[in-house]
C-alpha cells in the first residue's frame, strides 16, 4: 500500500503563493490560436500584443506537421480516435445541471461509488482529493476557434462551486509507448484519451444526477491541471520529466478529471520516493531527443522547486516527428509491465536510500539506451495483450514451484551426479536426510542460496522473454548464469 501523508511532497518546495496559469499561455491552446482564427482577429493581436515573443514560435510549429499526420491509414486512425474524444469534449456533454433533488450520502459512500463506478468505466487507477483553486485554471485557451459548444477563447474559468476532485488513471498500452517516438505511441495516448474522455463524462453525467454539480475535464476541456489535481488524490508524484509518475504504470499513463461539489471522502496524497529516485536518476533528461527534461536541482517556477520541462522545445520536437514523442515515459525506470518482478523493483524504488542509485545502473545495464531498444513489438500496431502475459506469469509460478520441489528432493539424497561430484554433494546436504555431514549445517544452507539464486535467474529471464525484451533476457542470463556457476563451484569443491 502506498505512504499516505498528511500534506502532498510539493508543499515542501513552496516558496510562495501560487498564482493560477491563463491555460491561453499553454502550448496546445496556442497552437490552436494560431490555427484557427484568423490574422487580425481580436484574439490574436490581443495575445501577441502581450506575448511578442511567442508570434514566431507558434507560426513556425503550425506550419509543420500535426500530431499523428503521418501519411495514408495512420493519419486517419489517430484522427478517428481523438475526434471520439473531441466531439465530447463540448460543454453539453463535460457540463450540465444537477437533477432537482440530492441524494444523501455519507462521504465514505459517496467516495466509494464514485470509485467503483471510475473502475467500471475503465479507469486503472482512481483517487478522490481536495480541489485547490491554485490549479484551477484562470482563462479558456482551448476553444478550437470559437466553436459551437465550446466557451470563448479568454472566458473566466469559475469552478468555485466545486470542493473536491476525482482522478482517473488511464494506461497507455506499454507495448506501443516502447515504439517511441514513432507512430505506435501517439495511438497509445489517443486509445487512453478516448476511454478516460469518456469516462470522465459519464462519471461526471451521474455525479449530476444524484443532485450535485459535476464537471468532466479531459483531453481537449481541461479546467484544471490534471498532474497537480492527481497529486492532491494521491494518484503519484510530480516527476523529473513533468507528468505524473506512479507506483503502479511509471510514467505510462494518462488522466481525466471530474470536479465536484458532492462531499467526497478524501483519499489524501502518496510519498512513493519519487523525489529522491527522480535526483539520482535523470535517464529521462539524458536521452530527451530535445534536451527538454532539466537535469541537476529543482529551480523555482510559480513559486515551487521543481523540475522544468521546456515545454517549447518539447512541442517542437513532436511538431518534427509528429507523434508525443514518449521517449521519456518508455526511458522511465517506472515504466515497465505489471509483472511480479517490476512490481518488487518498484516497492524496493519506493524507499529512500543508496539502493536507488542502484537501480538507475542495473536499468541502463539491462535495458540500455533507449534510442537502442527492440521496437518490433508494435510493428504492424501488433501488442502484448495482459491477457498473454498474465498467462506467462501463472506458468512461471507452477514452473518455479515443481522446480524447487525437485531441487529440494535432488539435493537431498545427492542423486543424477557423476561418481566423482555425488560424496561431495551429497555431504553437503545430507542434513536434510538426517545424516552427518563433515560440512555442517552451512553446506545444506549453501545448497539451497545456490538453489534459490538459480530458480530466481529463471524466473527473471522467464519474465523478460515473456515481456518481449530480448536485451534484458540476455543480460539477465548472463548475470544469474556467472554468479549461479561460481555459487555451484564453491559448493562442490
Amino acid at each position: 500500500m502506498p505512504r499516505r501523508t498528511e500534506k502532498p511532497g510539493y508543499e515542501k518546495d513552496r516558496v510562495g503563493p501560487i498564482g493560477r496559469v491563463d491555460e491561453r499561455d499553454a502550448l496546445f491552446a496556442r497552437a490552436d490560436l494560431f490555427r484557427r482564427f484568423e490574422d487580425g482577429s481580436a484574439e490574436k493581436e490581443e495575445y501577441y500584443a502581450a506575448h511578442p515573443e511567442a508570434r514566431e514560435f507558434d507560426r513556425r510549429i503550425a506550419d509543420e506537421l500535426h500530431l499523428g499526420d503521418r501519411g495514408g491509414d495512420y493519419t486517419s486512425l489517430c484522427a478517428g480516435i481523438f475526434e471520439a474524444a473531441r466531439v465530447i469534449a463540448r460543454d453539453a456533454f463535460v457540463d450540465g445541471e444537477p437533477a432537482p433533488e440530492t441524494v444523501a450520502l455519507t462521504p465514505e459512500e459517496a467516495a466509494r461509488r464514485v470509485k467503483s463506478l471510475a473502475r467500471t468505466l475503465g479507469a486503472d487507477l482512481v483517487g478522490t482529493g481536495p480541489l485547490r483553486s491554485e490549479w484551477v485554471y484562470s482563462h479558456v485557451g482551448r476553444s478550437f476557434g470559437n466553436a459551437e459548444g465550446f466557451p470563448r477563447w479568454g472566458s473566466p474559468v469559475d469552478l468555485s462551486r466545486h470542493t473536491s476532485a476525482i482522478s482517473m488513471g488511464f494506461r497507455m498500452d506499454p507495448d506501443f509507448n516502447q515504439a517511441a517516438p514513432e507512430f505506435p505511441t501517439v495511438l497509445a495516448s489517443g486509445v487512453a484519451y478516448a476511454i478516460g474522455a469518456r469516462a470522465a463524462v459519464r462519471l461526471a453525467e451521474y455525479i449530476r444526477g444524484l443532485g450535485y454539480s459535476a464537471r468532466a475535464h479531459h483531453v481537449y476541456n481541461y479546467r484544471v491541471l490534471s498532474v497537480p489535481v492527481a497529486v492532491d488524490c494521491g494518484l503519484g508524484e510530480l516527476s523529473r520529466a513533468g507528468f505524473l509518475l506512479t507506483r503502479e504504470f511509471g510514467l505510462g499513463l494518462r488522466l481525466g478529471i471530474v470536479t465536484t461539489d458532492l462531499p467526497l471522502h478524501h483519499d489524501g496524497p502518496v510519498d512513493i520516493g519519487v523525489q529522491s529516485f527522480c535526483e539520482r536518476c535523470e535517464i529521462c533528461a539524458a536521452y530527451c531527443p530535445s534536451g527538454a527534461i532539466p537535469r541537476g536541482e529543482k529551480t523555482e517556477y510559480n513559486a515551487l522547486l521543481k523540475w522544468k520541462l521546456d515545454e517549447e522545445k518539447c512541442y517542437r520536437y513532436w511538431s518534427v516527428v509528429a507523434t508525443d514523442c514518449s521517449i521519456c515515459m518508455s526511458s522511465c525506470p517506472w515504466t515497465k509491465p505489471s509483472t511480479w518482478l517490476h512490481r518488487a523493483l518498484t516497492s524496493a524504488a519506493t524507499l529512500k536510500g543508496p539502493h536507488q542509485f542502484l537501480m538507475v545502473a542495473a536499468e541502463k545495464l539491462f535495458y540500455g539506451r533507449p534510442d537502442k531498444r527492440d521496437r518490433g513489438r508494435a510493428e504492424g500496431l501488433s501488442s502484448l495483450r495482459p491477457t498473454r502475459l498474465r498467462l506467462h506469469m501463472r506458468l512461471l509460478a507452477v514452473a518455479m514451484v515443481v522446480l524447487a520441489a525437485l531441487g529440494v528432493r535432488w539435493g537431498s539424497v545427492g542423486l543424477a551426479l557423476p561418481a566423482g561430484l555425488a560424496p561431495r554433494v551429497g555431504a553437503a546436504t545430507s542434513v536434510l536426510a538426517g545424516a552427518a555431514s563433515p560440512l555442517g549445517p552451512l553446506g545444506w544452507v549453501g545448497y539451497l542460496i545456490w538453489l534459490g539464486w538459480t530458480l530466481l535467474g529463471a524466473a527473471v529471464v522467464w519474465t523478460f522473454l515473456a515481456e518481449r525484451t530480448t536485451r534484458p533476457a540476455l543480460v539477465a542470463l548472463a548475470v544469474f548464469g556467472a554468479v549461479s556457476v561460481a555459487l555451484g563451484a564453491l559448493l562442490v569443491w
